[in-house]
This record gives structure tokens, C-alpha cells and sequence, in this order.
């Protein structure tokens, strides 16, 4: 069971050992359907060894000019099919041994991982415009905060000179109301002490 899956080929392995196109590969299993055996499993197509055979043979009897319908007649006539025993040991000399239960399509891992490409080139990008908009919103914040130290320290010294000017205003009026206190207090202890009036006057 195992040696059978093993030997299965998939239409990349039957372009690589019959040396055309996958597409060409194609086109002939769509064309020669009939002569070709193979089972699905999702959209993967795995086909018996001998199908490396058929391709050369339709190859080689396209070369000559026969009609499809020739062709195939000449195919189903039973002849051995040339290089089918050739394709068995390049097969066993070229393909890893697989599990049963493991059939790995090349198309779609490489599909598989274009997408995840795709995927880590789209997160990379992410990431790369979330640092750029952390390092704007920094600068914008450090501009802000540059911007409040200077009002602060433009404050500051307006009231400093606020300070200043309060402090001149308290000394002109201390000034200006010392002498209207002194001549106060003088009036207050005439009235208060009247007989040292008297007596000067007497």
C-alpha cells in the first residue's frame, strides 16, 4: 500500500520527468482523458507511474503528425509504452518516501505560501505604519509639553514682575501713609493728655 502512494505522481512530477510544461501536461490528460487512469483527492489529481509513459508516447506520436484519434488507436493497440521503467527508477532515485496519509501538492504549497508571504508582508507593513504614528504622536507630544513649559516659564516671569510691582506699590504707600499716621497719633494724645497743653501755656 505504501510503495503504491508512494510511486503516485501529482502533474508537476510527470512535466519535471517527461521535460514539458505543466500546462502542456494538461492539456493532454484533458485531450487523452480516456487513456489515463488516476484518482482525486480534493482538486489534486495523482496518477499511476505509467501516466510518465503515455505523455512520451503522445509526445513522441504528436511529433509524426497522427490525428488525436490515431494516436489514441495507436496507444490502446497494447504497445509497450516506451521509458515507463526508466520513469520507476527516476522516480525511486529523486522522490522522498512519504506516509500513506500524506500527499502534498507543490501547487498549492507554493500557493499556500505566497499567501502567507502576502500575509507577513501586509503585518510588516502594519507594523512599520504603527511606529511611524508612535514616533509622530511622540514628537507631537514632546512639542506640547515643550510648548506648556514655555507658557509656564513665560508665566512665570510675568508674575514675577507682578511681584515686583506690588512690592514698589507697598512701599509708596507705606510712604505716603506714614507721615498722615504720625500727625493722627500727635492730634490723639493732645486731646488725651489736655493739663501738658495747659501747662505749656501757662
Amino acid at each position: 500500500m505504501v510503495s503504491m502512494i508512494e510511486k503516485e505522481l501529482k502533474i508537476g512530477d510527470i512535466a519535471h520527468l517527461t521535460g514539458i510544461s505543466e500546462q502542456e501536461v494538461r492539456t493532454l490528460v484533458q485531450t487523452y482523458d480516456s487513456l489515463f487512469t488516476y484518482r482525486t483527492i480534493g482538486r489534486v489529481r495523482l496518477f499511476p507511474q505509467k501516466a510518465v509513459g503515455i505523455v512520451r508516447e503522445l509526445v513522441e506520436l504528436s511529433g509524426r503528425g497522427l490525428s488525436p484519434e490515431e494516436i489514441a488507436k495507436e496507444i490502446k493497440s497494447g504497445k509497450k509504452l516506451a521509458g515507463s521503467d526508466d520513469a520507476a527508477e527516476e522516480i525511486g532515485r529523486t522522490a522522498a518516501p512519504l506516509p500513506p496519509e500524506v500527499v502534498i501538492d507543490l501547487g498549492v504549497m507554493r500557493d499556500a505560501l505566497a499567501r502567507q508571504e502576502r500575509r507577513i508582508a501586509r503585518l510588516v507593513e502594519d507594523i512599520e505604519r504603527e511606529q511611524q504614528r508612535r514616533v509622530e504622536e511622540v514628537k507631537r507630544l514632546e512639542k506640547a509639553v515643550d510648548d506648556l513649559q514655555k507658557r509656564l516659564s513665560r508665566q512665570q516671569e510675568q508674575l514675577a514682575v507682578v511681584a515686583e510691582w506690588v512690592d514698589y506699590f507697598d512701599l509708596q504707600m507705606d510712604e505716603v501713609t506714614r507721615p498722615v499716621l504720625e500727625r493722627f497719633r500727635r492730634t490723639v494724645v493732645k486731646k488725651n493728655d489736655p493739663g501738658q497743653s495747659s501747662g505749656r501755656t501757662g
